[in-house]
């Protein structure tokens, strides 16, 4: 069976930001996934997806912004991609202080204390719903090269160093605008590339502060 039917970017909320790295690549147990039919058909643009006019922004995900309440977020992203497939507390930055995560296939966002205040967005996810195509506004996203982003952002993205991986080869992690996802901050955007620096692919892009700026 592919390795992707068992990692789940996005699925689980980071203790820190060393966390968010290690969590998004090995899904914990006892997080199952549920099928939704309320999924809309991958027909146009913004409410049948991909992507569903949804932007990876260092404020948040276009229509919605990093500090609204949970259930006006919860109800704009419903509108726009139907039901999430997960909705459970993870511990962050631990198990006394979980952090309500809300999963729609690839996409998680996560709610402490009742506000939206980051989200994950990755390759590898569950085959429980349909793929969302979401880009930053510069065009680059989840599937694009080092390479990609490099060109994208220039000199406001930055290598910060290798991840250990358990799949082979280190991951290489990126921040721009100063993002760094070992302490995620309230500007920028970070990830993780696997497979080199130049022809690897974005695994992941997350941005705000998950855990809430408490809990970083």
């Amino acid at each position: 069976m592919p390795r992707s039917r068992y990692l789940a970017i996005g699925l689980v909320v980071i203790a820190a930001a060393a966390a968010v790295l290690a969590f998004m690549l090995l899904r914990p147990s006892g997080l199952d996934s549920r099928p939704v039919d309320s999924v809309p058909p991958l027909l146009s643009e913004p409410a049948g997806v991909p992507g569903a006019g949804l932007v990876l922004a260092p404020s948040g995900l276009g229509p919605v912004t990093f500090g609204d309440a949970a259930d006006e977020v919860l109800a704009k992203l419903t509108e726009l991609l139907g039901d999430p497939v997960e909705d459970a507390p993870q511990p962050c930055p631990s198990d006394e202080h979980p952090v309500r995560w809300v999963r729609w296939g690839n996409l998680t966002i996560s709610l402490p204390d009742g506000r939206f205040a980051g989200y994950v967005s990755g390759i590898y996810f569950p085959p429980d719903s349909p793929e969302l195509l979401i880009k930053t506004t510069e065009g680059v996203g989840p599937h694009a090269t080092g390479q990609e982003m490099v060109d994208a952002y220039g000199d406001r993205f930055a290598w910060l160093r290798q991840q250990a991986s358990d799949f082979g080869d280190p991951l290489e992690v990126f921040g721009i605008d100063g993002y760094d996802p070992d302490h995620p901050g309230a500007t920028g955007l970070g990830g993780l590339v696997e497979g080199g620096r130049e022809d690897g692919r974005v695994i992941t892009v997350l941005g705000g502060q998950p855990c809430g700026a408490a809990g970083q």
